[in-house]
């Protein structure tokens, strides 16, 4: 799936005067592609979107899954939850949001040429699109949406990133020959 980024006809104004100049956008694309998977990578850190929104914890199913199941997660007789299981997997535990494997975390790729740059993920999870699912949610799933990409749903750069981006591209215009 491809996400369409609305307002950033300024960046598109300096990538042409950048070209001009130089003939060879490639490497600043690169550099573009490599920061918006750092801002992805913030996300996961800091388990919020790259607008400051924090994600839901994840839900009490999850949880004694990777716990091993109910039976791991209670002593004898489903009393009581074992030592540490809330510690651990609670609202507030020790255990982060969306990277048991760090497949989804993990597996971001930035492909740049002098005309684009691709940032996508190579995950792959039991047949289902994982990285849109986290994204945006699923209520078939029961998945609440968990943002890490540094667009909104109106498709709008986050602002930072953004300011960070026409920095990147007027520095290389300076610094060109």
């Amino acid at each position: 799936m491809e996400i369409e980024v609305k307002g950033i006809e300024e960046i598109q104004k300096s990538l042409k005067k950048l070209e001009k100049k130089t003939g060879n956008l490639a490497p600043t694309l690169k550099a573009i592609g490599e920061m918006i998977r750092t801002k992805i990578d913030e996300s996961f850190e800091k388990e919020a979107s790259p607008f400051g929104e924090k994600w839901k914890p994840i839900s009490a199913t999850t949880a004694f899954n990777y716990a091993g199941g109910k039976k791991k997660a209670f002593k004898k007789g489903g009393r009581s939850l074992k030592k540490g299981f809330i510690k651990k997997y609670g609202a507030h535990g020790d255990k982060r949001i969306l990277v048991e494997s760090e497949n989804l975390k993990d597996s971001w790729g930035v492909k740049a040429d002098n005309k684009s740059v691709t940032v996508e993920s190579y995950a792959k999870a039991r047949g289902f699109p994982y990285g849109l699912t986290h994204q945006f949610g699923s209520v078939k799933r029961g998945i609440p949406a968990r943002p890490f990409l540094p667009v909104d749903d109106k498709g709008n750069l986050e602002s930072t990133l953004q300011k960070d981006i026409l920095e990147k591209i007027e520095d290389d215009i300076l610094n060109s020959v």
